[in-house]
């Protein structure tokens, strides 16, 4: 027995053999959606070919909950061999050598679910669906962390890498905009056996996603030859997607200060402060947006007063 950190920060052992055999995709109701032409690539090669990822200039950083989640006892996948054959091979690869084991930080602080090839919750009925969605129940709603979808060798790095996507890259990239716009979650990955892409839309409302001009965060991250885990893209994807959930549940209209916040970044849950006209995620008194790492709940903090305001409840006992 270990923990949730150690093994998340580890690359899998496993051997994995990958007859690299594509499967394409063309969905006709993602033809409606705009290709994507925003985007900020933060992926970088070295000159010895290593990829580096860094995830902090665009998510929140990490905070006091952090440890709670990284302490939690996990257990390394079974040794076994590996042939990617199928999409469904691909599938359960990322299942047991990656989300399974990041998943043992998310037992409880909070506990979020996965479940594969299930509707987004609307009031509309759509009859597609993502391959898998985390998401985290806050009192009897349930709300999407993240969606991925797992396709077949398709993802073609240097595409994304040059933010020059063609034909069958920007088909895949249709999807993918489609699938965050019909689950409202701005935080979507892709996994093809071969590449991780990463992709967050920073959406100021869930309806931007749509738009053509909507900035898009890009990470590019291989199975191999990378200085990130896929594990450890996976938890900081779900950190972020977390934070927004938090957002979207907190007391509104939020009061900090002598200030009442303008309104809410939806891709990160953050309260949007205005004053003399600009408007900035960060308190125009100085106050700090901090986890309470025994609860989980958000609160604000001054360096004068230990305890400005609370903005959420508690997300765990």
């Amino acid at each position: 027995m270990t923990s949730a950190y150690d093994l998340i920060g580890q690359h899998p052992t496993n051997s994995l053999y990958n007859p690299r055999f594509v499967s394409y995709t063309d969905k006709t109701w993602a033809r409606i959606y705009p290709p994507m032409q925003d985007l900020t690539v933060y992926t970088t090669i070295d000159n010895e070919g290593t990829v580096h990822a860094p995830f902090d200039p665009a998510f929140l950083p990490l905070d006091n909950d952090e440890e709670k989640r990284a302490s939690e006892p996990a257990r390394p996948p079974n040794e076994r061999y590996w042939r990617l054959e199928t999409e469904s091979d691909v599938e359960h690869w990322w299942h047991t050598e990656v989300s399974n084991v990041v998943m043992a930080a998310w037992a409880r602080y909070p506990a979020i679910v996965q479940t594969c090839h299930t509707k987004p919750l609307s009031e509309i009925n759509i009859s597609e669906n993502v391959d898998s969605t985390y998401g985290v129940y806050i009192g009897n709603q349930r709300y999407p962390v993240v969606i991925g979808e797992i396709k077949r060798n398709l993802i073609n790095d240097e595409d994304w890498q040059s933010n020059s996507l063609r034909d069958a890259q920007q088909k895949l990239a249709r999807e993918l905009r489609g699938y965050a716009d019909k689950y409202q979650c701005p935080q979507v990955f892709c996994w093809d056996g071969r590449y991780l892409l990463v992709l967050q839309f920073r959406a100021r409302k869930p309806e931007h996603i749509r738009d053509a001009d909507c900035p898009i965060d890009c990470w590019v991250i291989p199975v191999e030859g990378s200085t990130c885990t896929l594990r450890y893209a996976l938890y900081r994807l779900m950190v972020q997607g977390f934070r927004r959930c938090q957002g979207i549940v907190a007391a509104k209209p939020l009061s900090v200060g002598s200030f009442k916040e303008h309104g809410r970044e939806f891709f990160s849950g953050r309260p949007i402060w205005k004053v003399h006209g600009q408007s900035s995620t960060n308190h125009p008194e100085d106050h700090v947006r901090v986890v309470d790492s025994a609860t989980g709940g958000l609160f604000w903090s001054h360096a004068t007063v230990e305890n400005t305001a609370w903005e959420t409840a508690a997300f765990w006992q």
